[in-house]
């Protein structure tokens, strides 16, 4: 009589379990998710105390990313829990992505959007041009989009190896039209705000050099990160590695 075993059951839907590789990511990435998230609440509260009489969309939008955030850090809480609590002992519960981790896809989309809508704004407003602006928001929503429409197969995934082979160009053209949007944008506004450092006092040039200095810190980190999810996702789709890297993208 065969009995098929829930060990050689996992063996046939995944590779030999390693928690280093599938817990340890997990484990990282909401750490790190969770550093961030404290450094946005921050972030916002100094942003409200010192700018009070913004304008109410401005307030709205920054309400809106905080508001996306706090529920991709529950999400991101809830699939560590699922991962290394109740889930432990049991690698067969990792042969699909936690219903948190589909719910984060979509906080990460919209807080996606949110942001880079934001940055090509502020695009538009120095390059007095729509081109590069229009261009940016395009591959943010072509981007963003396609993560919502992942959000919706991810819910209904049975497999996640099957899942990541079945929907691999997908993923990729999310992760490539996110990263020419970052990049688009981080760049061009360097460039706009070095342009404008010619003509400036020496006071105003040393504001500019800064405001560039975070403008290239702020972009290449996030596109940093979309490198190297998109790496060890078509590297080693049989890991967690790009899932644990994914879960702190939306904070970057």
């Amino acid at each position: 009589m065969n009995i098929t075993t829930p060990t050689s059951l996992v063996q046939n839907v995944l590779p030999p379990f390693n928690a280093y590789i599938m817990i340890g990511p997990v484990v990282l990435g909401a750490l790190v998710n969770a550093c961030l998230f404290g450094g946005l609440v921050i972030q916002t509260y100094v942003y409200h105390a010192n700018f009070p009489n913004d304008h109410r969309v401005v307030k709205l939008t920054v309400a809106a990313i905080l508001a996306s955030q706090t529920a991709h850090m529950i999400c991101v809480s809830a699939t560590l829990w699922k991962v290394a609590v109740s889930g432990y002992g049991n690698p067969l519960t990792l042969s699909i992505f936690p219903l948190g981790a589909d719910a984060a896809i979509l906080f990460t989309a919209i807080t996606g959007t949110l942001v880079e809508s934001c940055f090509a704004f502020r695009l538009w407003k120095l390059s007095k041009t729509l081109t590069l602006p229009l261009i940016s928001l395009a591959l943010c929503l072509l981007a963003q989009s396609i993560a919502l429409t992942m959000t919706v197969k991810a819910f209904a995934m049975t497999n996640l190896l099957t899942f990541e082979t079945d929907e691999n160009r997908l993923i990729t053209l999310s992760l490539t039209s996110r990263l020419v949007c970052e990049l688009t944008l981080t760049l061009s506004m360097a460039w706009y705000l070095r342009k404008q450092r010619s003509s400036a006092f020496v006071r105003t040039t040393t504001i500019i050099d800064r405001l560039v200095l975070w403008t290239l810190e702020t972009g290449l980190m996030t596109s940093l990160v979309v490198v190297l999810v998109m790496s060890f996702f078509l590297a080693m789709k049989q890991n967690y590695i790009w899932v644990g890297l994914y879960a702190t993208l939306a904070t970057d």
